[in-house]
């Protein structure tokens, strides 16, 4: 079996990697129309590094909605080919089972959701802010430097950040830092500001001298209270409990944040107070962060038994109902989203349904096949 198992994924990953590169490369060319208008831009700053940054970025955004397109159009192909050359007959005369021939596209698709799970947690969140980064600035920036105008709100609003610039690769260290602290009824009590902060020992540490300005119940700043110093060389900020992984977290898009930034970011917003909606459109991402790159495997179910064709019509009705299948799945998934975010369904079963539905199409469909 480990010589049809080697034969069935060597037919299968050629076209597989053919049509990978092929959409890639239809990607990056649509996505390179902004990058060849920045070469001509005097003001840009188009480096190799750039260039790259940006393409690599760009294609890890759209990575996840590449692949269940790749493993659709491959298995299409590849079965249609077995059929074509009477190869799935000859198999199945010889006693083997359609998972048997089957099992080396299920597990490549196993695969594949698995490495696009692995892009969307580690590589997607990093590489694509960098690439957003330099198409927002118009290419006059790397997509490297810190962020600027950073800032953090404490859940309550106790306190609340005002950060000159913060570097994401190091975000224990910030610059130009104002820090204020809040009364219970919302208004100011005192603003610390030091042109550095770290992050030391469990506590953030403001450096290089302390300026320190104190207010009254009407926000206007009063004379230091006896025994509160106008300055200070050092200050520990012992009332801020936030790190600064939730401090970068606040300041990154949310849309191609991590499953742990987002357990850290909703952690936060809890403690600071969520409409229902938002609630819900938290916990649907949440959710389909995790469901969205098996997708792949789901695709290629159904598509195994819609590329069998048994004669020259069955090979377009096969094709169209594949096509078919993979636009309303993604149609199923828009509605879900819809419906989870508007209280109708639970986010859990929204982001399971379109899975369940055609999952249980797909197995409809290897019922039928003779």
């Amino acid at each position: 079996m480990s010589i049809l198992f080697r034969y069935v994924w060597r037919s299968f990953a050629v076209p597989a990697v053919i049509c990978l590169v092929g959409l890639c490369a239809l990607t990056l060319l649509f996505m390179s129309f902004d990058l060849i208008g920045a070469c001509f831009d005097p003001k840009a700053n188009v480096t190799a590094q750039v260039a790259g940054d940006f393409l690599f970025g760009t294609l890890s955004m759209y990575l996840e909605w590449l692949l269940p397109a790749v493993f659709l159009l491959s298995t299409l192909y590849v079965m249609w080919q077995f059929c074509r050359h009477s190869e799935l007959i000859a198999m199945r005369a010889g006693g083997i089972g359609m998972g048997t021939i089957t099992a080396p596209i299920v597990l490549t698709a196993l695969v594949a959701a698995i490495l696009s799970f692995a892009n969307t947690e580690f590589v997607r969140p990093v590489a694509a802010a960098r690439a957003m980064a330099i198409k927002d600035s118009d290419f006059r920036k790397t997509g490297r430097e810190p962020l600027v105008g950073a800032g953090f709100s404490a859940p309550g609003k106790t306190h609340v950040w005002v950060i000159g610039a913060l570097d994401p690769t190091a975000p224990e260290t910030l610059t130009d830092v104002r820090v204020t602290f809040n009364r219970p009824d919302g208004s100011k009590r005192v603003t610390y500001a030091a042109p550095r902060a770290r992050w030391l020992d469990g506590a953030w540490w403001l450096l290089d001298g302390v300026a320190c300005t104190y207010y009254d119940e009407l926000d206007t700043v009063i004379v230091p209270p006896e025994g509160c110093p106008a300055e200070l060389p050092v200050k520990a900020l012992y009332e801020a409990r936030e790190t600064p992984r939730q401090i970068l977290v606040q300041n990154t898009d949310a849309a191609l944040a991590s499953a742990s930034d987002r357990k850290v970011s909703r952690k936060i917003r809890d403690q600071s107070g969520l409409t229902t909606r938002q609630k819900l459109e938290d916990s649907y991402a949440t959710y389909n962060h995790y469901a969205a790159p098996f997708s792949i495997l789901l695709v290629t179910l159904f598509a195994i038994p819609a590329g069998i064709a048994s004669g020259r019509q069955s090979v377009f009705r096969g094709i169209l109902l594949a096509l078919g299948l993979f636009l309303s799945y993604y149609a199923l998934t828009a509605l879900s989203m819809l419906l989870a975010n508007n209280d109708i369904v639970k986010p859990a079963l929204a982001v399971a349904l379109p899975s369940v539905v055609f999952g249980a199409a797909a197995i409809v469909l290897f019922r039928r096949l003779p």
